[in-house]
Order: structure tokens, then sequence, then C-alpha cells
């Protein structure tokens, strides 16, 4: 994934922490569905964990996309729209 700003990696995080309160899995599995590198990964989380104290770090580790349930390929989709680049 091309390199992401400040402010693009806070609006990752912010889109994992709102799918975790609406139930759509645990922090692990929303965040293996964007494709961020391990730098970006860890940028993610610690904002997560700076805006929720509550989830633990081990809640937070790493996991493959394709724990991502298939009803969520839709929103999934639309989340990783908004970090590509556009091509003209």
């Amino acid at each position: 994934m091309a390199a992401l700003t400040e402010a693009q990696i806070r609006i990752c995080a912010h889109a994992c922490i709102t799918r975790y309160e609406r139930g759509e899995g645990d922090i692990a599995t929303i965040m293996g569905s964007y494709a961020l590198n391990e730098e970006q990964r860890e940028q993610v989380v610690k904002i997560i964990l700076s805006e929720r104290s509550d989830l633990i770090a081990g809640n937070v580790e790493d996991s493959p996309s394709t724990d991502a349930p298939n009803e969520q390929e839709e929103t999934v989709k639309w989340y990783n729209s908004i970090f590509r680049k556009k091509t003209v």
C-alpha cells in the first residue's frame, strides 16, 4: 500500500473503532481487512489504544485479511477505496 498521511492513518483507526463498536468483529479482524504495511498497522494500533484504552494490546494484534466475514465485503471495499490514489 502507498504511504498514508497522518490524517489517513487517523481515519483508518477511527473507522476500525467504529466498526468494532457496531459489532462487525474484533479489532484484529477489522484491521486485517485493511491493506496496511507493518509500520502503518503499528500507527493505527497506537491511535486505537489512545482512543480506547479499554481495548488491550492483545485485541489489536495482526490478523489476516481473509478473516473478515463475507457479508462485510462491500463495507470493506468502501473503506479501502478512500485510501486509493486516483489514477488519471
